[in-house]
Formats: C-alpha cells, sequence, structure tokens
C-alpha cells in the first residue's frame, strides 16, 4: 500500500511517501520537506528519492495550498509516483481530539479538532487548514487517517490523570492529563524491545526537540509521561512554557491587563526556551553556541532544561520502581554528546551511568551507549514517527473502521 505522510507544523509542511507490504515492511520512496510557508518570501526546500542524499533548495512558496502542490508536483516529477491516485491513504500525525485513536478524518472527528483548537493552536489549526488542501487535491476517495498523539497514553491510571482542578472540570470539560509525542514514543519502546528482546521493562524514553516530553513504559505500556492536558506543559518547549503555577499565569494576566488570547499567545509563542534564552530563536543549536560563548541568558535557559529532565527522570524512577533501560530520541536528544552528558550526569546511584566513548562516537546513530557496568541500558534511538503512522493508517484502511487507543500495538 503506497501512504502519504503529513506532517503539519504552523509554519512548516513536511511529507513521506512510503511503501508497506503485507508483512509491514516499509520502504520510504521518497520525502519532501517546507518551511517559512506561512510567510511571503524564501522557504527551504529539502527533498529526496528513497535512500539518496537530502537536496536543499530556497524557493518562493506561500502557503499550504501552494506547498502541497510543489510537494505533490515534486513527487510525481522524480517518479516517487506516476500520478496523485498512486497514493492509497493519507496519514497525519494528528495532535488532539477528544476520540484520539487512529480515526478516519470524517467531519465528526475535525469537528473534535476544532473543538480543541484552543487547546492546541500551534497545532490544531494548521492540520485543519492542510487536511482540507490535501482532500482537495486528493479527492474524496483517498482515505486521510488521523494517527492522535494521546492514543498511546491510554493506559495511564485515571489517579495519574486527573489534575486537581475542580471535579467538573474533569467530568464536563475533560480537562485531563492526554499526553503527546505517542508516536515517538511508541517507536522508540518498539525498537527498544526488540533489542532486548522482552517488553518486560522499566523503560524511560526521552524526545527532545521544538517539542519534547518524557514517557515512563512499564511492561510494554504508558504509565506516566510529563505533557498533560495540552502540549504546554511538562519540560521547557521552544516556545512555550512547559509546566507552571496557574495563579503565576492568571497574575501576569491581571497585573498585565492581558485578555486570555494574548495570554494564550505569549505563553505558546514567547515562553520556554525562546523565552529564557532572549535572542529571538527557539533553536537549541543557536542557544547552546550563545551559552558557551558566554551569554548568561542562554546558559541559564540550557540549564533549566536539563535540570527539568533529571527531575523527571528521577520522578519516572520512582512511578516505575527503577529503571532498567533509557531511550534518546527526537533531534536535540539524538546529536547532541553534551546534552545527554549533562542529563545524566551523577546518576550512577540509580544505577545509570554513561560511556563518554560511546556517547561521543554514535552521536546520531542507534547505539547502546551506556557503561558496561551500568545497571540500565543507555540507548540513542532515532525516532520514526512516520512508520508508526503508515502503520495504524494501513490497519485503518483495511480494517475499514477506527482503531480504539487499547487496539493500537504497535511492535517490529
Amino acid at each position: 500500500m503506497i501512504i502519504a505522510i503529513g506532517n503539519v507544523g504552523s509554519t512548516s509542511l513536511k511529507s513521506k511517501i512510503l511503501d508497506i507490504n503485507d508483512k509491514n515492511e516499509i520502504v520510504s520512496l521518497g520525502e519532501a520537506n517546507l518551511d517559512k510557508i506561512k510567510t511571503e518570501g524564501e522557504s527551504n526546500f529539502t527533498h529526496k528519492i528513497g535512500s539518496q542524499e537530502t537536496v536543499r533548495e530556497v524557493i518562493d512558496i506561500y502557503g499550504f495550498k501552494n506547498g502541497i502542490q510543489v510537494i505533490l508536483d515534486w513527487y510525481i516529477k522524480n517518479g516517487v509516483i506516476k500520478q496523485y491516485r498512486d497514493i492509497e491513504a493519507m496519514g497525519f500525525k494528528t495532535i488532539l481530539g477528544e476520540t484520539n485513536g487512529a480515526n478516519l478524518l470524517t467531519p465528526k472527528i475535525l469537528d473534535e479538532m476544532r473543538r480543541y483548537s484552543f487547546v492546541a493552536p500551534v497545532h490544531n489549526m494548521p492540520y485543519l487548514e492542510a487536511i482540507g488542501e490535501f482532500k482537495k487535491v486528493l479527492g474524496e476517495d483517498v482515505p486521510l487517517v488521523g494517527v492522535f498523539e494521546p492514543s498511546f497514553h491510554y493506559s495511564i491510571p485515571e489517579y495519574r490523570r486527573v489534575m486537581g482542578f475542580p471535579w467538573k472540570w474533569y467530568k464536563e470539560l475533560g480537562i485531563k492529563q492526554n499526553g503527546f509525542h505517542g508516536s515517538s514514543h511508541r517507536y522508540m519502546s518498539a525498537l527498544i524491545y526488540n533489542l532486548e528482546h522482552t517488553e518486560q521493562l522499566n523503560l524511560v524514553t526521552i524526545h527532545l526537540g521544538g517539542s519534547s516530553s518524557i514517557c515512563a513504559h512499564k511492561n510494554g505500556k504508558s504509565v506516566d509521561v510529563s505533557m498533560k492536558f495540552s502540549t504546554d506543559s511538562g519540560l521547557l518547549q521552544g516556545t512555550r512554557i512547559g509546566d507552571c503555577d496557574g495563579i503565576g499565569l492568571l497574575f501576569a494576566m491581571k497585573s498585565l491587563r492581558l485578555s486570555v488570547e494574548e495570554a494564550q499567545k505569549e505563553i505558546s509563542s514567547n515562553g520556554g526556551l525562546k523565552g529564557l534564552a532572549g535572542i529571538g530563536t527557539d533553536d537549541f543549536r543557536e542557544i547552546m553556541t550563545a551559552s558557551l560563548a558566554g551569554n548568561e541568558r542562554c546558559e541559564l535557559a540550557i540549564s533549566a532544561f536539563i535540570d527539568g529532565i533529571r527531575k523527571y527522570i528521577g520522578a519516572f524512577s520512582a512511578v516505575l520502581g527503577g529503571i532498567d533501560a533509557i531511550a534518546f530520541g527526537g533531534g536535540i536528544a539524538e546529536k547532541n554528546t553534551d546534552t545527554r552528558m549533562k542529563i545524566l550526569e551523577n546518576m550512577e546511584y540509580m544505577g545509570i551511568k554513561l560511556d563518554p566513548a560511546k556517547n561521543e562516537d554514535f552521536n546520531g546513530k542507534q547505539a547502546l551507549i551506556s557503561a558496561p557496568d551500568s545497571k540500565a541500558k543507555i540507548y540513542i534511538t532515532p525516532t520514526n514517527e512516520e512508520i508508526v503512522v503508515a502503520y495504524f493508517v494501513k490497519k485503518v484502511v483495511e480494517n475499514g473502521r477506527d482503531l480504539t487507543p487499547a487496539e493500537m500495538v504497535f511492535r517490529m
């Protein structure tokens, strides 16, 4: 089955074309990505055919409609597909609705996404726009499927899902822990179970990128995750605040006379690493470079980010009753030697000990990087969310129905 994958950001559009056979073996036929498509002017257009090297172009493009056309036309021009109708289904790494399984993107499911757009504004609205444009181009006969991020975390016990708000808010408004980065945590855990030949593990997966979270897995299931009701929670995010004191937010709104919409924009776009670092970007590489050059606010931002990760590792060790394995995935976690080192520094008392040479030598590659005498295995596990999405898209299309979270099991 030829499946297209759409990964939509507030200003970017990433895509892949995958071929998945009856044995669920997946081959990447090509990928094409655009950034800065919500502002007029130049965008970076990166693309590759199969396993060839990635090529980068700079083009003038604006809007999801035009971006989708550029990407699909590139696939045809370069022989990845011959025509639009070669695409048998399309999957999206959708963020938040109410049903939150693997769902055909019917008007009902799209309405759920629209209803939760305030909770995930930088995700749901761009997805809704892009999904509408893909539907126009591909036609009504191509199934569009959303694989919702909270689906992986369905197994978290209710006493961890409740958040201490008034009971009515929980029961009537659904304010509870949802958890996100489900496809990434699902992929990393499946990879570790395969490498360790068992899923009877106390596992912690650490996804660090523009958006970051940590997940605790016990015997093959998610039992806790750092993100809660919204993606503005848990660890410091690139531009989002992470965990906060609700009264602090209300105090700022009252003092600065901010509307709800203004406050939401501040905590979603001007908080997190970007807000702390103060150099106008949330790019971790740039913040780290400035930190190493002596910028005190950037150094503070990096230290706060790492400290938050370390606290969650300690908390999840308590939740799990010890840690058997740790997996690092996502751009920052996979490719930053110093960050991994600082995160796991002085954790020998927990049985966690990194091998500095392996940490350096295997940077960015799938590898075991724990010291020989470490009780916990430590892995770099480059994540692959698109494979997870494609796997469940195929199941939804073949079964002719949605999958509930409890039915969604991915193993390698």
